[in-house]
């Protein structure tokens, strides 16, 4: 077990939203962001959005809040985001408690300005623009709920799509092939050479 948490520490933090381009503005008044899915389980430790939120968009805001919901609209973490918060190249980040995500199930992530309308960078592919994820991250698609910070739904047809504010970084967890072939090196170690 220790060996298989080493291993998946070891692995490194990767962020979910690497670049995009060709992004247009967009106002929002409400929950935005993009739902995705995983390529193999990964472990959420922080929360974040893009820089540009703060210093391009919302350039009077002090804080927005960010979130992170399972397909089943339950909250599984969330941050309050500051233009002071850990720069890691284009977002500013805040811890929260591990989240493990799995593959098959489809995960919401958003943004929302508790002071009323505000500003995102729009990525589409209908009007060229690209995002780039990580590749452990799949299936973008954008999202929004107007009102209040919650569950920002699914918009159809938006493939490849995402409201750009909240970013997230993670750690890979091992693939189950790399957990038995450590276990099975621990077995041979611990077995040993036998005395004659």
């Amino acid at each position: 077990m220790l060996a298989a948490a080493l291993t998946a520490r070891g692995q490194g933090t990767s962020q979910a939203i690497l670049g995009y381009t060709n992004a247009i503005s967009g106002v929002f008044n409400g929950t935005a962001g993009w739902t995705f899915q995983v390529t193999n389980a990964v472990t959420v430790t922080e929360l974040g959005c893009l820089a540009s939120f703060f210093f391009v968009h919302n350039t009077s805001a002090t804080q927005v809040r960010v979130g992170l919901w399972a397909s089943d609209e339950s909250l599984l973490a969330s941050s309050d985001i500051a233009p002071t918060n850990t720069l890691v190249d284009l977002s500013l980040y805040g811890s929260v408690n591990p989240v493990l995500l799995t593959p098959g199930q489809t995960y919401h992530i958003g943004a929302h300005y508790p002071g009323g309308l505000f500003g995102l960078d729009v990525v589409a592919p209908a009007v060229g623009g690209s995002v780039f994820p990580s590749s452990h991250i799949v299936s973008l698609t954008a999202a929004y709920s107007p009102g209040g910070f919650t569950w920002p739904a699914m918009e159809l047809g938006t493939l490849g799509a995402a409201y750009l504010g909240p970013n997230f970084r993670y750690i890979p967890e091992p693939s189950s092939f790399a957990i038995l072939g450590l276990g099975a090196l621990l077995l041979a170690v611990r077995r040993g050479p036998k005395p004659l």
